[in-house]
């Protein structure tokens, strides 16, 4: 009944995402822009779509200051009318933790003598990177955001005691999971958990592909792995074990599963890219049921994760025709969101 009533309180919520679906860039548009024969081509047909509003406004003919602008618009618009902004900060958090990572290397980097680099900043967190560096600077870590006062001084004692970049990475991952597994739990809506998991199951997968091409011991497997995806540490740490190729018949009981069908035939180069590429369309599909259900929240979700999905995938033509790259290429490492 709780979880009814809740529900009703998002049909305000739905109808305004709805009427922000104007904003999506059609797949014909998409296509045009990978199928153009040149980076300017590309670029006159994304300023005919909502994204040419920001090259107005903040003059530029910057694609990652347009890209970031639309999103940061996005993150605004909806945390005026969606009752829980956690919804919002589920999508914002791994910027607040791309940010921390800036951060901190960068005051690891000055301490030797270095060079900051806060050029590598995103705007699109939750938590302004500008506090962020105060807060670090001044050692007041309280300031900060989802008990991140916790895990820096660990992040800290790595960096004193051996450098280990990888490792600070992996101690800042496995907190912003858990920091999205907790706001998952705390909105109790079943597409939303599953959302996360989903995207948990995923990187495991991907960290464990990674790991095997390059034969790293069972130990360091189990300690990059995350809790809280739909297969547990465990059965991934098992699988480690085993050969490769036999690895899509130990997930197929899980939504994840497929992701690795047929992986052997590809080429090693291309294997991770196109598990990736199959993880995102399968959260896509997952969150697509919920499209014509008017009370979901999960359209808020959805929606979030369609436009970033969006955004991705412009940049990888903008930067593909920067490039040179082929066009059938380029179309190769689109995700299909519809």
């Amino acid at each position: 009944m709780r979880q009814l009533e809740a529900k009703g309180d998002y049909t305000y919520a739905v109808s305004r995402v709805k009427a922000m679906e104007s904003r999506m860039v059609d797949q014909a548009t998409m296509q045009q822009m990978a199928d153009a024969d040149s980076y300017d081509s590309a670029w006159k047909s994304l300023m005919e779509t909502c994204y040419g509003q920001w090259a107005t406004e903040i003059n530029t003919s910057s694609y990652d200051k347009v890209l970031e602008a639309e999103l940061t618009y996005i993150y605004d618009e909806f945390k005026k009318f969606v009752p829980d902004q956690s919804l919002v900060y589920l999508f914002q958090i791994p910027y607040d933790f791309h940010n921390l990572k800036v951060i901190l290397k960068s005051s690891f980097i000055q301490k030797a003598g270095g060079r900051t680099r806060w050029d590598l900043l995103i705007s699109l967190g939750s938590y302004p990177a500008e506090d962020m560096i105060l807060a670090v600077e001044s050692d007041d870590l309280r300031l900060l955001p989802y008990q991140l006062h916790r895990v820096i001084p660990s992040c800290i004692m790595v960096w004193e005691q051996s450098g280990d970049v990888v490792e600070i990475e992996k101690i800042l991952d496995s907190h912003m999971f858990h920091v999205m597994r907790l706001i998952a739990d705390s909105i109790s809506f079943i597409g939303v958990k599953e959302y996360v998991r989903y995207r948990i199951d995923g990187e495991n997968i991907r960290t464990l592909l990674r790991l095997k091409r390059i034969n790293a011991d069972i130990s360091q497997a189990l300690d990059l792995l995350h809790p809280g995806g739909t297969y547990s540490i465990e059965l991934l740490t098992q699988l480690y074990s085993e050969p490769r190729e036999s690895w899509s018949r130990a997930l197929a009981f899980g939504y994840m599963g497929s992701i690795l069908n047929d992986i052997e035939e590809l080429d090693e180069s291309h294997i991770l890219p196109e598990v990736e590429r199959r993880s995102d369309k399968l959260i896509s599909d997952y969150l697509n049921k919920y499209q014509y259900d008017p009370f979901a929240p999960e359209q808020i979700v959805r929606y979030l994760w369609l436009k970033e999905t969006e955004v991705r995938n412009l940049r990888i033509i903008l930067v593909g025709k920067a490039s040179g790259v082929e066009k059938d290429m380029i179309k190769g490492l689109l995700r299909n969101a519809a």
